[in-house]
């Protein structure tokens, strides 16, 4: 019997039948609410945490056959898994240390007193702080997927649900069905990287590509491989994830901004960390970050960090650090990020804002047998793993603004260098990815589509070897009409080292037609550097403010056009060469000569001039810097990856007389500089300060108007046209002209009021103020002008996004200048806003 006993007692546990995988919610038993951040451990010593909603999800190589969950403040509790259990709900029972932790106050909280050390300890801790170089290889693999086992492959029943409450059925849906059948064999997408990064205090994170792939592409979409899915370091004072920033549970300021509580201690192979649960304090309109924080304690350093958005999209990120012995830091080794669908009906904003995720409206009428659908169990993972690390060793980094670098042979490496630094195995499913995908998208041509949307989205409109300027199709001004137009330049499969641009347009008020044609040839890629010449015959208008180093953003039709009437006519050869100096300082100098007339009542009378038409040789150089902007070079040019303010743009110019029968020698100076306060979630503030100054006799081409952008028209209803981007709406045309200038607007855009899901008009407070001065008025004949001796000031409010884009606004002129009947002083403008981009 004693026999039978021990053999039932060596038995026994083997009944208990072992599991690879599991699922489930922990929660309070009391109060049913999910305890996040809970330990559950299996008998194999596989670790998890549940996330901030109390789930869990256990799969491993290894069967397990018992789980240990734990929780500061409740009870441990040891489950044994039976046969075939998917999921398990769990309750903890608190014990009366809990009790003692929700009488803790703030003061005493031991939490708060190691958060501080930690921020105290940031510099020491904060290896773009504590190091001067460091180096090393990321393997990175992007995934979207899901779980086969997850989803139902039965094939489905629609129904319709009528008045009286009876279903009427549709349909048979096999779409799970196909669904399942497909993922077992591969993914629904992947895509591979291999990078070496850099680092030199002092100056930027450096990342260069050694390879790539991206199923279905020859080449990548470069603008998704510059996407922070999360930051290398989790010391700054905002913590990236998803493209979007947050407070930082270890920033300066975060003790004001977060509860923490101590949920546990665990050995981290160096000593021990405490696990510290954070989350924000005041529920606000704004979804925040928490998570768990691993703190070592000795250093105060993160050993491991976890942080979590709950929102229509759920994102977890997962950030593990190696001590590196030989230096005392602990380093990041590996970064997971999964984002899924989520069961909060919170909206939530990815990627800066670009992508604002909203509960979309559901059919109620149709109803499904199978409740779960194909996004439920969908999910983006992005995994990296970190390699060969080198710190303090010799590292050189030159042009650090381009952050991101592609070598010529990326997207062409072998087998054999990808398995050099695979972390993580390509799967059999991985490869089926691969295969599937490329012959797809070679079939239905998914690299034109992406080609042809890179380029609407800049302006151009894709042929073989030709892109048309879309921007050069239809214009409408006071002088031409409507201009209609062609033209653009040739594209890379035409050449990569050379670029013919040309186009012809038409007024059909004038009836004359303007063109240009222009070469240039690229001498140095990696400075981006060109020199090229080109003959114009066009119109500009006159005494406005140019830059050769102009933005280059696409606008199908400038509205403030419309009633623009005072233009000159040029006849211009030029030559150029174009250089960065930096990726963030570019410089242009440019060369030109030829015939100015303007197409107005005009003539400039000196004490030795009196011309009508003139002719100007100019020397002009000009230089556009953006200090904080970040810039990937890539085998399809220089792209802007982070667009970041302060700007900068000056530009000198030179004007020759009697060079090339030039009649003018004057020099001028333009100066534009833009800035933009943004603070987290919060109103976005700009400030745009411009202006310029000449030097000697100059024709009103070279002069300067401040902007205008209104009409003294009657009856007053046709004075309400649209409002320009930075002009002054309440300025009459050439109202003021000026030799010297200085002009600054102000605005300040508050958040989106959400009045529905798609009504969230906004609202922008404006102030604009402009001083000048010309030196002698009288040599300009033929226009009627004042000085702008004293300070010009308007202020108004634009309601934007009212309708489809369309907004209102009002301004109102006042001081000095203001003038005696108030509707002078009026305008009513209508504004657009057209959202072009990712």
């Amino acid at each position: 019997m004693k026999k039978v006993l021990t053999l039932l007692a060596c038995i026994l546990p083997l009944l208990v039948v072992s599991q690879n995988q599991i699922s489930g919610i922990i929660t309070d038993s009391k109060t049913d609410k999910p305890l996040p951040f809970a330990s559950i451990i299996t008998n194999t010593g596989f670790g998890v945490l549940t996330d901030v909603d109390g789930t869990f999800s256990i799969e491993t190589k290894n069967s397990f056959n018992f789980i240990k969950i734990s929780y500061i403040g409740y009870s441990t509790i040891e489950i044994p898994i039976k046969n075939n259990t998917p999921f398990l709900s769990i309750k903890l029972t608190s014990s009366v240390e809990s009790l003692n932790e929700i009488l803790i106050t703030a003061k005493e909280n031991p939490a708060l007193e190691i958060i501080k050390n930690t921020i105290k300890n940031k510099p020491k801790n904060n290896i773009e702080k504590a190091l001067n170089t460091f180096k090393f290889n990321t393997y990175n693999k992007i995934l979207v997927t899901a779980n086969p086992d997850s989803i139902n492959g039965k094939i489905d029943s629609i129904y319709k649900l009528k008045k009286d409450g009876e279903k009427q059925f549709i349909s048979i849906d096999s779409s799970n069905y196909k669904f399942k059948k497909d993922l077992i064999k591969q993914h629904l997408f992947i895509s591979e990287k291999i990078s070496e990064f850099k680092f030199e205090k002092g100056k930027k994170q450096k990342e260069v590509v050694l390879a790539f792939r991206m199923a279905g592409l020859k080449q990548p979409i470069y603008e998704l491989l510059a996407v922070t899915f999360q930051d290398l370091s989790f010391y700054h004072e905002f913590y990236t994830l998803a493209g979007t920033k947050y407070t930082n549970p270890i920033a300066n300021n975060a003790l004001k901004k977060y509860n923490y509580k101590i949920l546990d201690t665990i050995d981290n192979g160096h000593g021990s960390s405490i696990l510290i649960y954070y989350k924000p304090k005041k529920e606000t309109g704004n979804l925040g970050i928490e998570g768990v924080l691993f703190i070592d304690t000795k250093q105060f350093a993160i050993t491991k960090a976890i942080a979590e958005l709950k929102g229509l999209v759920n994102i977890k990120a997962t950030q593990n650090f190696s001590y590196q012995e030989k230096h005392q830091i602990w380093f990041p080794k590996t970064m997971n990020v999964v984002l899924r669908k989520g069961k909060n009906k919170e909206s939530i904003a990815l990627f800066g804002g670009a992508i604002k995720v909203s509960e979309s409206k559901k059919n109620d009428s149709l109803i499904k047998t199978n409740t779960k659908e194909e996004s439920d169990v969908t999910y983006f993972i992005s995994k990296s793993s970190n390699s060969n690390i080198y710190i303090n060793t010799p590292v050189s980094i030159k042009k650090s603004s381009t952050t991101i670098q592609f070598n010529d042979d990326a997207h062409k490496k072998r087998a054999d260098f990808w398995n050099l630094y695979r972390t993580d195995s390509l799967t059999q499913r991985g490869k089926n990815t691969y295969i599937y995908l490329d012959s797809v998208a070679k079939t239905e041509g998914v690299e034109k589509k992406i080609n042809f949307a890179r380029n609407i989205l800049k302006g151009y409109f894709p042929t073989k070897y030709i892109n048309l300027n879309l921007g050069k199709i239809l214009n409408l001004n006071n002088y031409e009409g409507v201009r209609l137009g062609f033209g653009g330049e040739t594209n890379t499969d035409f050449s990569s080292i050379f670029k013919i641009e040309a186009y012809i347009a038409y007024g059909t008020k004038d009836k004359d037609f303007k063109y240009s044609i222009g070469a240039s040839t690229r001498v140095n890629k990696n400075n981006n550097t060109w020199i090229g010449g080109s003959y114009t015959n066009d119109l500009k208008e006159a005494a406005a403010l140019d830059f050769i180093k102009e933005n280059n953003s696409f606008s199908p039709v400038n509205p403030r056009n419309l009633n623009i009437d005072k233009f000159y006519n040029y006849k211009v050869a030029k030559a150029f060469i174009s250089h960065d100096i930096q990726p963030n300082l570019e410089a242009k100098l440019q060369v030109s000569s030829g015939d100015y007339l303007p197409v107005f009542e005009y003539q400039f009378n000196s004490l030795d001039k009196n011309l009508t038409a003139y002719k100007l040789s100019l020397a002009t150089l000009g230089f556009q810097y953006n200090p904080k902007n970040e810039y990937m070079n890539s085998p399809v040019g220089k792209l802007k990856i982070k667009n970041v303010f302060p700007q900068f743009t000056f530009q000198f110019t030179k004007s020759f007389e009697d060079i090339f029968q030039s009649d003018f020698d004057f020099t001028q100076i333009n100066l534009r500089i833009s800035h933009e306060i943004k603070p987290l979630k919060k109103a976005t503030t700009t400030i745009l300060a411009e202006g310029g100054i000449v030097f000697g006799d100059t024709p009103i081409s070279h002069l300067f108007n401040a902007t205008p952008n209104y009409t003294f028209k009657s009856p007053w209803s046709k004075r309400i046209t649209f409002a320009g981007k930075n002009s002054f709406e309440t300025m009459g045309y050439n109202e003021f002209i000026s030799d010297k200038f200085a002009a600054l607007h102000v605005k300040h855009q508050l958040r989106p009021f959400i009045v529905s899901k798609k009504f969230k008009p906004q609202l922008t407070a404006v102030t604009r103020v402009a001083i000048g001065k010309i030196s002698n008025p009288e040599y300009h004949n033929g226009l009627i002008f004042k000085g702008l001796n004293k300070a010009y000031l308007e202020s108004g409010l634009e309601f934007n996004n009212l309708f489809k884009g369309f907004g209102l606004s009002g301004f109102y002129r006042y001081g000095v200048y203001k003038n005696t009947l108030w509707s002078d002083n009026l305008a009513i403008k209508l504004t657009y806003k057209l959202r072009i981009g990712f």
